[in-house]
């Protein structure tokens, strides 16, 4: 039988290129889970003060620094609130600083008077890309059966379509962006240092994670 003694040290203990290797072993330490989930639930609450309802489940992202990275979402949408909201910056409600150019949308008013008074059979939603990098506005309508032509609504359904399309592009890209900046900010080497020293992690002398000695010298 033969014994043999290892000295362990915490992360600041360690001499520089020790540093350096152990945090190149735990660089991912805070995003091997959903670290995700909160800017999410975040996008989620802040489009509910517009008239825009996420389907969290149905909300996927790729990322971050190659081509075709980007995100999508599906949610369903009020269109009589989100055109109220636009002009009076309703999302200021849940985040005071957050400044977005949303354009206001020029319509015939009577439309939504059809909308509201379920005269007209619209379901607006906001449809996920399957290659997650995109988004698409969905002004689904069903018009009544009659022999009259609706040549006036349908432009300006396809007129509200096309803004709400603008929308949902503008909410995607801050939906992508909000992951990013979330993502760098967990991967950042201080993020890292403060990860590894919270969960009390030590080290061999050249910055190895000592996690598996312990563990066999737990077993003997």
């Amino acid at each position: 039988m033969e014994t043999i003694q290892v000295v362990l040290y915490d992360f600041a203990e360690l001499n520089g290129k020790a540093k350096e290797r152990a945090l190149k072993e735990y660089a991912y330490i805070n995003v091997d889970d959903d670290w995700y989930s909160s800017i999410i639930d975040d996008f989620k609450n802040l489009c509910e003060t517009i008239g825009i309802d996420i389907d969290v489940k149905k909300t996927y992202f790729r990322g971050f620094y190659s081509q075709g990275d980007g995100s999508t979402f599906q949610a369903s949408v009020n269109i009589p609130m989100l055109i109220n909201a636009i002009p009076n910056q309703r999302w200021k409600e849940y985040a005071p600083a957050l400044e977005f150019d949303f354009p206001m949308v020029d319509f015939d008013g009577r439309l939504i008077g059809l909308i509201q008074k379920e005269s007209l059979d619209a379901s607006p939603k906001i449809v996920g890309s399957e290659r997650w990098y995109s988004v698409t506005a969905d002004l689904s309508y069903q018009l009544p059966y009659t022999n009259h032509r609706y040549d006036g609504i349908e432009a300006e359904l396809k007129n509200l379509e096309a803004w709400l399309q603008v929308i949902a592009d503008k909410l995607n890209r801050y939906l992508y962006k909000s992951l990013q900046a979330e993502y760098e900010y967990q991967t950042d080497e201080k993020a890292v240092v403060e990860a590894v020293e919270a969960n009390e992690f030590q080290f061999t002398a050249d910055g190895k994670s000592a996690t598996r000695i312990k563990n066999l010298a737990q077993t003997v």
